[in-house]
């Protein structure tokens, strides 16, 4: 994602510090797209039919930046990525995380970031004190994470989309997404910046919205919640 030049500068000197090569990609801006471009990453008949109200072209664009990059993993067969925008805190233990990451198995996707920091339903110890946990409800935002190959092929199935990133990432069992997280998460939202993607694709939530789409999207992340994200035991065996 293109961020401007100082927060770019900021966050790859962190990386550079903690030995991890990154690659910058820029940004989708929702409102610079064409009709048919829009509709082919985007379904405004699904988005009405399965969602509680329409997108903006903010995060039209957020979501196709992310897309973008889920391509590339695919196109160049990628076994393992970190992902993240440019509005974050990297903290010294990223690396760590990664090593641990990359011990596991069938695991398609592991969040480094929760502002809220929601409780785990399960957990397992890994090594240097991390603790690997699944969810009911998977954290907001796609600040930061990890994705496998086989993750970005998954999440390729959503296109086009009709919900806004991090939703679809919390509706994992529509795809057979197996989403964990690894305590203590090493990236968190830097509230003195506002992101590059966030600021270019700014604009209102729509109000476009009716008592019959809140209550059927309510039911249906109702029974998400119900799903747990990932079996632990299959991603720890052989440890």
């Amino acid at each position: 994602m293109k961020p401007c030049e100082s927060r770019w500068y900021e966050v790859q000197k962190r990386l550079k510090d903690l030995n991890i090569s990154a690659e910058r990609f820029e940004a989708t801006i929702g409102k610079n797209l064409g009709e048919q471009e829009f509709l082919n990453w985007y379904c405004p008949k699904k988005n009405k039919n399965s969602y509680h109200r329409n997108l903006t072209l903010g995060e039209i664009g957020c979501y196709i930046s992310h897309m973008r990059v889920w391509e590339h993993i695919v196109t160049h067969s990628i076994p393992i990525c970190v992902i993240l925008e440019d509005d974050i805190i990297i903290k010294s233990h990223l690396t760590n995380t990664i090593e641990s990451a990359e011990k596991l198995k069938n695991w398609d996707l592991i969040k480094l970031s929760d502002s809220r920091d929601l409780p785990f339903i399960n957990t397992q110890s890994l090594e240097s004190e991390f603790v690997l946990g699944n969810y009911f409800k998977i954290p907001n935002g796609a600040q930061g994470y990890i994705l496998s190959l086989e993750g970005a092929k998954k999440l390729l199935h959503r296109k086009p989309f009709f919900r806004p990133v991090d939703v679809d990432m919390q509706f994992h069992s529509e795809v057979g997404l197996n989403i964990v997280g690894i305590k203590p998460y090493p990236i968190a939202t830097d509230s003195q910046f506002e992101s590059e993607i966030a600021k270019a694709n700014s604009g209102r939530h729509s109000n476009k919205s009716t008592f019959i789409r809140n209550l059927k999207h309510r039911l249906n992340l109702h029974m998400q919640r119900k799903k747990i994200s990932a079996n632990l035991s299959m991603i720890t065996r052989k440890l």
